[in-house]
C-alpha cells in the first residue's frame, strides 16, 4: 500500500524532473510531445524516488507548497545551465549570419515556434546530433537524478556562489561562441579589406553588387572547411568532463548546504 509520504516523495521528484524537461533543451522543443515529456519525467521520478527528511510535516499544505516551489526552482536552475550551454551555438550562429549578410534572413523553426537565423539553426541541429551521438542526454538525466543526493528536498540553495557560477558560465558562452564564429568573422574581415583595396584602385566597381556574392561564397567555403573544428569544440562541451557536466557538478555542490 502506498503511504502519504511515498506519494509526496514521488510528487516532489516528479516536479523537479518535469520542470527540468519542460525548460531544458533539447527536451523543451515544441516537436517533443508534452505527454512524452510528462511520462518520461514520471518514469525518472519513480526511478529516483529520493528520501524525504522526517522534519517536514507532509500534512501541512504550507510545507508542501514550500517544498514544491523549491523543486521548481531547482529544476529551473539545472535547466538554466543547459540553456546557457546550448545558447553558445545560437550566439555563434548570429555572429556568422551578420558578416555573410544573412542577418536579415531567418527560417521558421517549428520546434522553437518562431523565426531563427539560418546558421543558428544549422549549428543547433549539429549540436543536437552530437549531443545525442555522445549519449549526453543519458548522462544529463543521470546528473539530474543525482541532484537529489546533493540537493535533497528542501535543501538550502546558496544564492551568491550560484550566481557567480552562472555568471562564469555566461562568460564561457561568449568565449566558446566566438571560437566557433571566429574563422568566418576573420575571413570576412579580410575579404572586406581586400574589396576596399580593389575599389580604391578601381573606383568604377560597384562594391554593393560585387561584394555581397563574394562574401557569401567565401563565407560558405569557410563554414564548410571549419565544420571539423566546430564539431570538435561542440564535442568538448558535452564530453564526460566537458563544460556542461563540469558546471552542473559545481552547481550542485555549491547549491547544496
Amino acid at each position: 500500500m502506498i503511504s502519504v509520504v511515498d506519494f509526496v516523495r514521488f510528487s516532489l521528484s516528479f516536479i523537479r524532473m518535469a520542470t527540468f524537461f519542460a525548460a531544458a533543451p533539447p527536451f523543451n522543443r515544441a516537436n517533443v510531445p508534452v505527454m512524452a515529456r510528462v511520462g518520461f519525467a514520471a518514469l525518472c521520478a519513480l526511478a529516483a524516488l529520493p528520501p524525504l527528511d522526517p522534519q517536514w510535516d507532509v500534512s501541512s499544505w504550507s510545507v508542501l507548497a514550500v517544498l514544491a516551489l523549491h523543486e521548481v526552482a531547482v529544476g529551473l536552475l539545472l535547466a538554466l545551465a543547459v540553456i546557457l550551454v546550448f545558447a553558445i551555438v545560437s550566439f555563434a550562429g548570429h555572429f556568422v549570419d551578420v558578416p555573410l549578410g544573412f542577418g536579415m534572413a531567418s527560417v521558421f523553426d517549428p520546434g522553437f515556434g518562431g523565426q531563427v537565423p539560418v546558421f543558428s539553426q544549422f549549428y543547433y541541429v549539429v549540436t543536437v546530433l552530437i549531443f545525442l551521438g555522445l549519449n549526453a542526454h543519458l548522462r544529463l538525466i543521470q546528473a539530474v537524478q543525482h541532484s537529489f543526493l546533493l540537493l535533497p528536498f528542501g535543501g538550502a540553495i546558496r544564492l551568491e556562489p550560484t550566481f557567480q557560477l552562472l555568471a562564469s558560465l555566461t562568460g564561457q558562452m561568449f568565449v566558446v561562441g566566438l571560437k566557433i564564429a571566429l574563422p568566418v568573422m576573420a575571413t570576412i574581415l579580410l575579404t572586406d579589406i581586400g574589396l576596399g583595396i580593389v575599389i580604391r584602385a578601381v573606383p568604377q566597381i560597384n562594391v554593393f553588387v560585387l561584394g555581397f556574392p563574394i562574401k557569401i561564397m567565401v563565407g560558405m567555403v569557410v563554414v564548410v572547411f571549419a565544420i571539423p573544428a566546430v564539431v570538435h569544440i561542440i564535442t568538448q562541451l558535452f564530453s564526460t568532463d566537458g563544460l556542461l557536466f563540469r558546471y552542473l557538478q559545481e552547481l550542485l555542490s555549491l547549491g547544496g548546504s
